[in-house]
């Protein structure tokens, strides 16, 4: 199958300038004769801590509306993950959509420390069962935890992944600007290291952006963070075929990814630890310590804000 991912030049809490340019990639992979085209994760908002992120996922279209009229319209397969309002809560949805208006979804599980003020837990449905096979989906730090290895190995044919791995800011600590070359490491090699201990091929899609938020939870000082990590096409035998680095330019990178639909042998991963790769001390503290902070805001800030604009607008 002829996959092309998009390292996409994302604008921050723009959604109409994102699907604007997002049409045009679709384009550009079909052109070249593309039948999936993969999004990254966020690739209709970009992330940072600010209010008008939480304002545009509530009053914009849902962004399933225009993907489903494009896989139609462009006789493509699309793929990719943005934040969704359902009425209730806001999820992280990664969607697979088909010509013939199939939709496959999966919600990341768990939001990443400071992603988790805006949206809130998933599903575990990480294997959609698809016409094209079992697909096998992890967004961002999904792919670093044994968990989702769990839930996958033996039952995928192909990944199709996406992230929106963000740097560090100039407010953060020394500690934190120090593992700044260990931070790309592992973003780079998380895909690599699934294909390796899945057997399939992964497809990832990331972003060539910065984005310009404000401090948490304050919301008094800009900050900027640079998305780190790369879009890659990669073999079964973590092969890297086709790779664009976070710093070089947004465009689509295009391979024929060959992947086998015969049943798997069951597998089992003999491990208690819970993260794959070697993780900082200082990231640990951060998922530890920071995700219940962060979860909280979004139970006691977030959520109420979202239900108050969505029943305004519904009036």
């Amino acid at each position: 199958m002829k996959i092309s991912a998009v390292h996409m030049d994302t604008i921050l809490a723009d959604v109409n300038a994102n699907m604007a340019n997002a049409k045009i990639r679709i384009e550009e992979a079909v052109n070249a004769g593309t039948e999936l085209v993969l999004f990254p994760e966020f690739f209709t908002t970009g992330f940072a801590f600010m209010p008008k992120l939480l304002d545009v996922v509530v009053k914009c279209e849902n962004p399933q509306i225009k993907l489903s009229k494009w896989a139609k319209q462009y006789n493509v397969i699309i793929g990719g993950s943005y934040l969704q309002y359902n009425g209730k809560d806001v999820l992280n949805t990664f969607s697979l959509t088909f010509p013939n208006g199939e939709v496959f979804t999966h919600s990341k599980d768990i939001p990443t420390v400071f992603e988790h003020f805006c949206y809130t837990y998933g599903d575990k449905n990480n294997v959609l069962e698809t016409p094209i096979g079992n697909i096998g989906v992890a967004l961002c730090w999904e792919q670093i935890r044994y968990d989702t290895v769990k839930r996958m190995i033996g039952k995928v044919d192909l990944l199709l992944n996406g992230s929106c791995w963000w740097g560090f800011c100039e407010d953060d600590t020394r500690d934190l600007h120090d593992t700044t070359k260990e931070t790309q490491t592992v973003a780079l090699n998380a895909p690599i290291d699934l294909a390796k201990i899945l057997h399939v091929p992964v497809v990832h899609a990331s972003h060539f952006a910065t984005f310009t938020g404000l401090n948490f939870p304050n919301a008094d000082k800009p900050q900027t963070r640079m998305i780190m990590g790369a879009t890659q096409i990669i073999d079964e035998d973590g092969n890297v075929i086709k790779r664009r680095l976070y710093n070089e330019a947004a465009g689509i990178i295009t391979s024929d990814v060959k992947y086998n639909r015969l049943p798997k042998n069951a597998e089992h991963i003999e491990t208690d630890s819970y993260w794959i790769p070697k993780m900082p001390t200082i990231f640990l503290k951060g998922w530890n310590v920071l995700n219940p902070i962060c979860e909280k805001y979004y139970q006691n800030v977030s959520k109420p804000y979202c239900i108050k604009l969505y029943n305004k607008l519904m009036k």
